[in-house]
């Protein structure tokens, strides 16, 4: 009897070779589909949610139709091409880029994007973003630095005034409105940080003593340094993406077909950023000052002269008078003093409020009395408790 389970494997056989090889009607004949590979991901899954922090561009014009000392500052040290950077960012591509730089060393950055190896040093750095590489190489993010070169004291005391304390810890506020604007400026082309813009810290104070003072700094071994930090801190906002997109062509990377985003005017350095940083141009003088002095003077002005608008007249909320050009206070004595001064000036505030609200009730009294609702015996004088 023969075997029918050995037939029907070969039948089976037999046709599942047929179906594979079947010709067309013309002869020619199917062939098999290739099979797909899975792509593997650029990084890994800790990347996916990475942020990036977009670069800026300094508003040139703007700087120098204002009269801001930054520009002659940068151009003392020949870091205006640093500052001139406008092109997009490819955010795939800047985070490979940091996912690959290899922890080896300070002085240099090597990592891959797209299989092709970058490795650069300052001077390579220093050609790529052209500008120069003079001056000594320091970094410290936890304390001042330490060289024959550069004086705490004196940084502080130029930054902060004659009364600062390098011992203390250094605020925005306290800086005028060309070193702040200039803090800025560093915090996010050399020293990019996604906030904490109200603090200063010891390598900002560093660079900035030195871009006022006009003593040479070498800014690309600054970003190297930063670069390696922002690698090594988990979930930091990925800096430089300008400054990577040039550093990508230089080496020839293929960036068609990648996901881009070019700068927008909001990441310009310039009349905006002012805005953001609580600044105001004054009308009459053309000069900027602090918002809240700008409150204050409205307020001051209207217990001299009524406003016939009510709209217009509308109560401002007072503010904080900007504080004086020192650090925080050393002493306890001082610190007394200080909240001393604080309370007087809320009196002080409080009485203004009043004296506000009194007037703006005689203006509606006023009002109803032109109209005949009240009579003149209604109304509200400014000395009437």
């Amino acid at each position: 009897m023969p075997n029918t389970k050995s037939i029907e494997a070969g039948e089976g056989s037999s046709k599942k070779r047929k179906s594979i090889g079947r010709k067309k009607k013309g002869g020619s004949s199917l062939p098999a589909p290739p099979e797909a590979t899975p792509s593997l991901p650029r990084y890994p899954e800790a990347y996916f949610n990475r942020k990036i922090l977009v670069g800026k561009v300094l508003d040139f014009d703007f700087c120098n139709n204002g009269g801001f000392p930054i520009i002659g500052w940068l151009s003392e040290q020949g870091l205006e091409p640093l500052f001139s950077i406008d092109l997009p960012s490819y955010p795939d591509l800047i985070k490979e880029f940091y996912v690959h730089i290899l922890a080896t060393s300070k002085i240099d950055v090597t990592t891959k994007v797209k299989n092709t190896h970058i490795k650069f040093d300052v001077q390579t750095l220093a050609t790529i973003l052209g500008i120069p590489r003079e001056g000594p190489r320091g970094w410290n993010q936890r304390n001042w630095l330490i060289n024959d070169n550069f004086d705490k004291v004196e940084c502080v005391k130029l930054l902060f005034g004659e009364n600062a304390d390098f011992m203390q810890r250094m605020y925005t506020r306290n800086l005028s409105l060309h070193h702040r604007f200039l803090h800025r400026a560093i915090a996010t082309h050399i020293l990019p940080k996604a906030g904490g813009f109200d603090e200063v810290t010891h390598m900002e104070a560093y660079t900035m003593y030195h871009l006022i003072t006009g003593k040479k700094i070498n800014v690309p071994y600054l970003i190297i340094n930063h670069m390696h930090a922002i690698h090594g801190r988990e979930n930091a906002r990925l800096a430089y993406s300008n400054i990577i997109t040039k550093i990508l062509l230089h080496f020839g990377i293929d960036l068609t077909g990648e996901i881009h985003h070019p700068l927008q005017n909001v990441d310009k350095l310039g009349k905006g950023a002012l805005g953001r940083m609580g600044f105001k141009k004054h009308k009459r003088l053309g000069t900027w000052i602090p918002r809240e002095e700008d409150s204050n003077r409205v307020i001051k002005e209207e217990g001299e002269a009524e406003i016939g608008d009510e709209v217009q007249g509308e109560p401002r909320e007072p503010q904080e008078e900007p504080t004086s050009n020192i650090n925080l206070p050393r002493t306890k004595l001082e610190e007394i003093l200080e909240a001393i001064k604080g309370l007087q000036q809320g009196v002080q505030e409080m009485k203004v409020n009043v004296q506000t609200i009194k007037r703006r009730q005689n203006r509606i009294a006023k009002r109803f009395a032109e109209t005949g609702i009240i009579g003149n015996e209604g109304l509200i004088t400014s000395s009437s408790s």
